[in-house]
């Protein structure tokens, strides 16, 4: 998976004006069990499970929703920060990055389900004194196959549909205008992401299924081969993101 912070890191440590390297606090890959890289596993039922999974030579780790009216909060993977390490993000700015694939033949091929948060990609952060907020993509599937991710909460709606296969998402906020750019393999989406506020607990980054559900749902998987979360080298260095990100190339693997 290409990070633009740890590319951008790369490059600044090589300019004349030395930066510090983009920190990797989380990070996920392949079919490794996520609970033994740092991330905890948050579940009501356990009608939804993740598991290693081999799809077609690439290794990932594979989250099934079977569908039941009684799935619960479903299952996903978070890791906290502490105020201090929240700080710095917020201060220095962060990219919270993931490869994800919306499979076409499991389960239930030639059906379709929205984005209604059954596949998550999200942080969620206390902000200041009272406020929470947090922003998330969600993802589902077209009828014939193809991926459609949305961003939740975008003012006004944001959805994208994408051919089958894995795709390189990112969400990048700046610590100056304090709003989230979303990108998808490595192309600048979204440059005004607010995020939405709600209610109090803890900093985290999660991934997975997460989503209650009071009626039965069409069954889903969603593969992860790689999440990350970064923080950026330094406040200053953010403004160069965006040139940064003009010479990434995007990676996408239709299946």
């Amino acid at each position: 998976m290409k990070s633009p912070l740890l590319s951008l890191g790369l490059a600044l440590w090589l300019a004349p004006l030395t930066a510090s390297a983009a920190t990797v606090l989380f990070s996920h890959q392949g079919s490794t069990d996520p609970t033994t890289e740092g991330w905890t596993r948050n579940y009501t039922t356990t009608t939804v499970v993740g598991s290693a999974y081999d799809d077609d030579g690439t290794p990932v780790w594979k989250v099934y929703d079977p569908g039941n009216a009684s799935g619960g909060t479903g299952l996903y993977y978070s890791a906290t920060m502490n105020s201090t390490v929240l700080d710095t993000a917020m201060t220095s700015g962060w990219e919270l990055s993931a490869t994800i694939s919306i499979p076409t033949d499991d389960p239930n091929s030639n059906i379709a389900w929205p984005t209604n948060g059954n596949t998550w990609l999200g942080i969620i952060v206390n902000e200041s004194p009272g406020v929470r907020r947090y922003w998330g993509l969600v993802f589902g599937r077209a009828a014939n196959g193809d991926t459609i991710v949305s961003i939740n909460g975008y003012v006004g709606g944001a959805s994208k549909t994408l051919a089958p296969g894995y795709y390189d998402y990112s969400m990048v906020y700046d610590p100056v205008t304090k709003l989230v750019s979303v990108y998808v393999d490595g192309e600048l989406w979204k440059s005004d992401f607010n995020g939405l506020t709600t209610g109090t607990g803890s900093n985290s980054v999660y991934w997975g299924d997460n989503s209650a559900q009071s009626s039965a749902i069409t069954p889903r998987s969603a593969y992860y081969e790689s999440v990350q979360f970064t923080i950026a080298p330094e406040p200053s260095r953010l403004l160069l993101l965006g040139l940064g990100l003009l010479a990434l190339g995007g990676r996408r693997r239709k299946k």
